[in-house]
């Protein structure tokens, strides 16, 4: 897993590429989370992403959680059809804010939607 971030003045975009996995999850969730305490926004940008498991999903459950705790906006970006499958399986895709690219994740939360 490779996490590659990018920030503007209030908004940051995380590219994630590889699996996240229980191997990378703790790694993932650390990245993340100081993240979170930077940006009024965050977008993950899963284009290059591969696989998220179990230990992924729970990650990303918590990233949630804090970023709405911390009053920052967590939203998914080009999120590849087999990820997208297992968290609607699991009843996760609906917790997120998704867009199909990060230009229009970054356009969301630039208009405060």
């Amino acid at each position: 897993m490779k996490i590659s971030i990018s920030r503007e003045p209030s908004i940051a975009v995380a590219a994630v590429s590889g699996d996240v996995t229980h191997a990378t999850a703790t790694e993932f969730q650390h990245c993340l989370e100081s993240e979170l305490t930077r940006s009024k926004g965050l977008v993950l940008d899963f284009s290059e992403l591969n696989l998220l498991t179990s230990s992924g999903l729970r990650v990303l459950l918590l990233l949630h959680r804090a970023a709405a705790d911390g009053g920052c906006r967590l939203l998914l970006a080009a999120v590849p059809e087999a990820v997208r499958d297992v968290m609607e399986i699991t009843g996760f895709w609906d917790q997120f804010g998704h867009y199909p690219s990060v230009a229009e994740a970054r356009a969301a939360l630039a208009r405060g939607g």
